[in-house]
């Protein structure tokens, strides 16, 4: 699923950078972190979500009913005006809709190769299977988990 995240730029050396995913806000969650650098902000976000999320399934939220509204959306919202940038991640979340299940496809050789060149050259992919699973909630028209 694309979350929306904004971002909080230190004002000093001595602050972090202040993380939130607006679409996990309500009035009964928050989803909140900090990175102490550029390059911690990508991995902290996704902890917080995850961890959001285990807490919403927990409390028997729908997480299917999830929709992120974008940056052009939260960035006028009172509550993140504090937020000077914003970015786009892409999180896989399909572990919190139950168990997986192997299933046996047949493929043309050439999809393969093609298909696991580009999992290798695209770090948004995991594996051949989190690749699949994204062309086919594509394909599909459902929401990206």
């Amino acid at each position: 699923m694309l979350f929306t995240v904004g971002i909080e730029t230190p004002k000093s050396t001595d602050e972090a950078f202040g993380i939130v995913v607006p679409v996990l806000c309500s009035d009964e969650y928050s989803c909140f972190s900090a990175a102490d650098t550029i390059e911690q902000i990508h991995s902290q976000a996704i902890d917080a979500i995850y961890s959001l999320l285990d807490e919403m399934l927990a409390d028997g939220i729908n997480l299917l009913n999830l929709k992120d509204l974008g940056f052009s959306t939260y960035r006028e919202l009172d509550d993140f005006k504090h937020c000077d940038a914003w970015l786009l991640l892409e999180v896989d979340i399909s572990g919190f809709f139950g168990k997986r299940q192997r299933v046996n496809v047949v493929l043309p050789q050439y999809l393969i190769d093609r298909i696991d060149q580009r999992v290798l050259t695209n770090p948004a992919y995991q594996d051949r299977s989190h690749f699949l699973t994204i062309a086919s909630q594509h394909e599909l028209a459902i929401p990206s988990i």
